[in-house]
């Protein structure tokens, strides 16, 4: 009896999963790193937020006692950190010292990117 086993299905079938997984398993990586530096962008964007926000309430609480002792201090407070903004405007204080907050917010200073910027403007430029 002579059985003949033939590969050529098999061994197609093999490779094709083979190419199927490393695929996969390279995507999953890349996804992986997109997710990492993603996280690490919103990590940095929380934390100067925060920080921003921290110094500002320290600021609040200045402007309430100074305003409570009867003293003026300035009402509009910028506090900048890694070119994000926080914006501050407070009404002037009653007799009692208490006033309202009538601007609190942060932003970011952003400059699009030209997508021209690199093309060549001439022998003169």
């Amino acid at each position: 009896m002579n059985h003949r086993i033939r590969l050529g299905p098999i061994a197609i079938f093999l490779v094709v999963i083979a190419i199927i997984l490393t695929t996969l398993a390279v995507l999953t990586l890349s996804t992986t790193n997109a997710d990492k530096v993603m996280a690490e962008r919103f990590a940095f964007v929380t934390s100067v937020r925060y920080e921003l926000e921290a110094e500002g309430q320290q600021y609040l609480q200045q402007y309430a006692e100074s305003a409570k002792a009867g003293d003026r201090i300035a009402g509009n407070k910028t506090i900048e950190k890694d070119g994000y903004t926080l914006n501050i405007r407070l009404t002037d204080p009653d007799a009692e010292g208490n006033f309202e907050i009538s601007e609190w917010e942060i932003t970011k200073n952003w400059k699009a990117e030209d997508p021209f910027d690199n093309i060549w403007k001439g022998a003169n430029q």
